[in-house]
């Protein structure tokens, strides 16, 4: 009953100070069905697996992107579609833009609408693993999130109220940060902007902005926890994000770094955190970034669109636990070649180059898509002290429209059809009132008939 008094108060000293601001809704760069396969494939581990989920069910899509690049080397696809279609938008005269978005940006609606919305994974003896309920409700400038967590949004013009469950989307943080019960105001003046927090645990927050133009902006942010003060710096550029987290008693700050650039001919991204042998209070960092002082990956693309839009990559990993001086490093190439109904892929993975390169792996691809069709397969050969392991055959088709996906992987582990299958499905649909996406999986082997491996559940209501 206190938690809804104080939803409602807040409310009306959001109204009166005429907060507002359209909440847009930024799609997931992955879905489950890329994760698991990954996880099936022996690309990521399962603790790596599970990094990732957290991240996209907490909507940091960044991060997950983030940990889904290193992890698995592979590119967030539905992520960087968006960053295309978005720069052939910005292509268009400004002009012109802004007088069509004049003539069709709705006003606001004052009529409740939202969704509702159940997610489950089940492991390979049908139980439930873990499942979440959520119900989102928006309202005029009002955002209401329900089950995950509970909040109530207010924003307006670089104006915003937050109470509830305030996690790192909220306080604008590049570093995750843990999830704290409060109130927080963001207030801009010019320039500048201005935010205060305050948290039951009597955690106190304040930060200064300064965004001299759009693409620019540096950030200044103090914390006070019950048992520890920290300082943070923050600066967004166009290319990318530094920031640094203090902790006052620490040896070392904590560093993360995400630069881009993306031109004609090449384009590079360097991602790294870096930290000493303890982490901050107040930051929620994956276990394995957590665990190792230095976590890093490089990637450089070279592409030539004029030669059957050839593609060649190189990614780096680099990994430097807490626990020992060693470095552990991966490396990654992959060419590219040929048009969408005919692009065969190949790429070799150094897995442990401290190791001299004892263990790689190669895989080769061919993908072919005809409208709406997509169909694939692939090879895969892993190498280990001179010997090769049996290929792993994977075959998959594919068909997507506006608002239906449905896709069907079959892969041979040991080639041999009769020793082991694997077989996993994917269905979603998506309209204006109901969304469901499922992912599920058979294996097959030499002494067990096909029997489930997982699922994957998300169905929402909308309304």
């Amino acid at each position: 009953m206190n938690r809804i008094l104080l939803i409602f108060a807040l409310a009306i000293f959001a109204i009166a100070q005429a907060y507002a601001e359209e909440t847009a809704t930024t799609a997931p760069p992955l879905d489950a069905a890329q994760v698991f396969e990954w996880w099936d494939d022996g690309i990521i581990t399962p603790a790596e697996a599970d990094e990732i989920f957290s991240r996209l069910e907490e909507e940091n899509y960044d991060e997950a992107c983030l940990l889904a690049e290193v992890y698995a080397q592979e590119p967030c696809a539905n992520f960087n579609k968006t960053i295309e279609n978005k720069t052939r938008k910005k292509r268009k005269s400004k002009t012109a833009e802004s007088a069509q978005s004049a003539k069709t940006t709705p006003p606001p609606s004052i009529i409740p609408h939202g969704y509702a919305s159940w997610k489950g994974q089940y492991d390979s003896n049908g139980h439930l693993k873990k499942h979440r309920e959520e119900l989102q409700v928006q309202f005029y400038y009002f955002r209401l999130r329900l089950g995950s967590q509970e909040l109530l949004s207010y924003r307006r013009d670089g104006y915003e109220a937050h109470f509830g469950q305030i996690s790192t989307l909220e306080f604008h943080s590049h570093l995750p940060l843990d999830t704290l019960w409060g109130a927080t105001v963001l207030y801009p003046i010019g320039k500048f902007r201005l935010g205060a927090h305050i948290d039951t645990s009597k955690t106190l927050h304040a930060g200064l902005d300064f965004r001299p133009n759009r693409t620019n902006q540096i950030s200044t942010l103090f914390w006070k926890f019950p048992s520890a003060t920290a300082i943070a710096l923050q600066a967004h550029t166009t290319l990318g994000q530094i920031s640094s987290w203090y902790q006052f008693g620490q040896d070392l700050p904590i560093i993360k770094i995400q630069l881009q650039n993306q031109g004609d001919r090449i384009s590079w991204k360097t991602t790294a955190y870096i930290h000493g042998d303890s982490i901050p209070q107040g930051l929620n960092l994956s276990k394995i970034i957590a665990e190792n002082r230095l976590w890093a990956s490089q990637t450089i693309n070279v592409q030539w669109p004029e030669v059957y839009n050839t593609v060649f990559s190189i990614k780096a990993r680099v990994l430097s636990p807490i626990a020992s001086d060693s470095v552990n490093a991966r490396f990654k190439a992959t060419l590219t070649s040929g048009p969408d109904r005919f692009r065969p892929s190949l790429s070799a993975t150094c897995i442990e180059a401290s190791e001299n390169c004892n263990r790689t792996e190669w895989n080769g691809s061919l993908e072919s898509t005809w409208e709406s069709f997509t169909f694939k397969a692939s090879a895969k050969v892993r190498r280990e002290d001179s010997r090769t392991k049996t290929p792993k055959i994977e075959l998959g088709a594919g068909y997507h429209s506006n608002n239906a996906l449905t896709k069907l992987t079959i892969a041979f582990p040991q080639t041999n059809p009769a020793k082991s299958v694997s077989v996993q499905n994917e269905i979603k649909l998506n309209n204006d009132w109901l969304g469901c996406d499922l992912v599920f999986a058979f294996k097959k082997t030499r002494t067990k008939t096909f029997s489930p491996s997982y699922a994957h559940l998300q169905a929402s209501l909308k309304f």
